[in-house]
């Protein structure tokens, strides 16, 4: 009896199939992107700002794809057209970015004496802007510069991923 248990033993284990798991970890990923495009150190050029309104328009586009959404800033560096020859004076003037359906993001640039700098910001859907998002940005001055010579004022528009 005890020979036949060895032999049965033994083909049991040489028939017997053996289970073997194996992992494999599977990666991947998308490349996060928040940009404005359009933009691209463009100069609008109001004309003469002593008299009436001036306005100029800039077609853009607006793009993120992260799923929390993200916030678009516009920031003035001099808080309205500082005067070339009269430091420090600076005249005012409206920003407005429309993308949408969404809220216009308006920046009024103070102007005035000592003005520097000023900004405005706003939260954005991550849905509405995925795959990119036709805007416009326009401007519009009140006019009325009384010293002679150019005004200038940088504009930059950021976007950055919600957190």
């Amino acid at each position: 009896m005890r020979k036949i248990t060895l032999v049965a033993a033994s083909l049991t284990a040489l028939f017997a199939s053996t289970a073997n798991a194996g992992d494999v970890q599977l990666v991947g990923y998308v490349p996060a992107v928040c940009e404005v495009s359009g933009l691209n150190t463009q100069l609008r050029d109001f004309g003469n700002v002593s008299g009436t309104s001036n306005a100029a328009n800039i077609g853009l586009t607006v793009e993120c794809n992260d799923a929390d959404g993200a916030t678009i800033q516009m920031i003035s560096a001099e808080g309205g057209l500082e005067s070339d020859d009269a430091e420090d004076q600076s005249l005012p003037y409206t920003a407005t970015l429309t993308i949408g359906a969404y809220p216009d993001l308006i920046l009024n640039a103070p102007g005035g004496v000592g003005t520097n700098g000023a900004n405005v910001d706003a939260s954005y859907s991550a849905t509405g802007l995925l795959g990119g998002a036709a805007g416009v940005l326009s401007f519009m001055t009140p006019g009325g510069a009384t010293w002679s010579g150019g005004y200038s004022d940088t504009l930059t528009v950021q976007i950055d991923a919600a957190n």
